[in-house]
């Protein structure tokens, strides 16, 4: 995902787009979405890539639609979402290697600025800032990491 990284979806902006998706049907005209929104061409590709990659969304040509997925995360109450939103995340490569990275410390954590430089050894084609956001917005949600913002450090959440 590349662009502003003020743009990189959170997951309420990703839940936002499941709930006008299934109030039309379950689907439409991507075009027609983004008009409908009020969301520049960008902004638009960075939700829709990122509802997709959590399987929520299908993109058959020019149309976007609800997975069987999709459709299920929007009946669960916040807790169901936070735990199917984790066990989403846990199976991309990002979260997988981040992950693992954090697994290796005693401490379980990692500076950002650390993980930052990693991010641009293992995915040299995305934009590790743009990651990082979606790192701290998406695992916090899961509740799957913490984020110490006075020490700009990133940790796995143990539920403490």
């Amino acid at each position: 995902m590349e662009g502003d990284p003020d743009q990189y979806p959170g997951i309420s902006k990703i839940m936002g787009l499941l709930k006008v998706l299934a109030e039309a049907g379950g689907g439409g005209d991507l075009y027609q979405l983004g008009v409908d929104l009020h969301l520049e061409l960008g902004e638009e590709l960075q939700l829709v890539r990122a509802a997709e990659s959590l399987g929520f969304v299908q993109t058959p040509g020019g149309d976007i639609a609800l997975t069987d997925l999709g459709r299920d995360i929007l009946k669960k109450d916040i807790n169901g979402r936070k735990k199917l939103i984790r066990d989403r995340i846990l199976t991309l490569p990002l979260f997988q290697t981040v992950l693992g990275w954090l697994s290796e410390e005693e401490d379980k954590s990692l500076p950002a600025d650390k993980i930052r430089e990693r991010l641009v050894e293992a995915f040299p084609q995305e934009d590790p800032e743009g990651q990082f956001q979606i790192l701290v917005n998406w695992g916090r949600y899961a509740e799957l990491f913490g984020y110490r913002a006075d020490r700009e450090e990133l940790y796995v959440d143990q539920g403490d």
